[in-house]
């Protein structure tokens, strides 16, 4: 038997195997894609499904300094889906960034490498531009809220100075790094004002 006959064999198993290896992998792929969107919010870094417990709140004018530097769960109206991200108060207005390379821009090593990945996938902040309409959930309540780019440079500039003094507290003692000249630099904010009537 020559050698080539000998390798058919194995050439099949190894089809075979590479078959039910991507089967496997197709089905956990769906499997946690579906639990993905059937899960009450999103699980750590991975985005989730609509966020339904937690005592709604039904007032429009809210205290938000409790929510100032913390992290929240924001879920999108349209397209449903989930995330966490983080809140600040300027003014007594809450609002939320969506870090476009500003930030994590400055970082090094692998924090950089882990939030450029979540970068290239992250398109929230351009769906929020369509609808607009979110549900948070701070502290275990929920507040329906209408997303509204910021775009007042003056404002901009204010609240790229305010997340600024909270990294550098976060990132202590390590000195802040200076805003990046190259690759993805922006910022977006979005003011988290009181959804309008239906």
């Amino acid at each position: 038997m020559d050698m080539t006959e000998q390798a058919k064999p194995q050439r099949a198993w190894f089809s075979i195997v590479a078959k039910v290896t991507g089967s496997l992998i197709t089905l956990i792929i769906v499997v946690g894609l579906v639990a993905q969107r059937l899960s009450d919010g999103p699980t750590g870094p991975i985005p989730g499904g609509e966020l339904r417990k937690g005592l709604l709140v039904s007032q429009t004018n809210i205290d938000w300094s409790f929510a100032h530097g913390q992290d929240l769960e924001l879920q999108l109206m349209e397209p449903m889906g989930s995330r966490i991200t983080g809140a600040m108060v300027y003014r007594g207005e809450l609002y939320v960034p969506c870090d476009l390379g500003f930030m994590w821009g400055r970082f090094e090593g692998q924090t950089r490498l882990i939030l450029n990945i979540i970068y290239v996938f992250k398109r929230w902040h351009e769906d929020a531009l369509l609808d607009g309409g979110v549900v948070l959930r701070i502290a275990g309540k929920r507040y329906e809220r209408q997303a509204v780019r910021v775009t007042d440079p003056e404002l901009l500039a204010s609240l790229r100075l305010q997340l600024e003094e909270m990294a550098a507290v976060w990132v202590a003692p390590d000195p802040l790094g200076e805003a990046s000249t190259e690759g993805p630099r922006d910022i977006w904010f979005f003011r988290m004002d009181p959804r309008p009537a239906a």
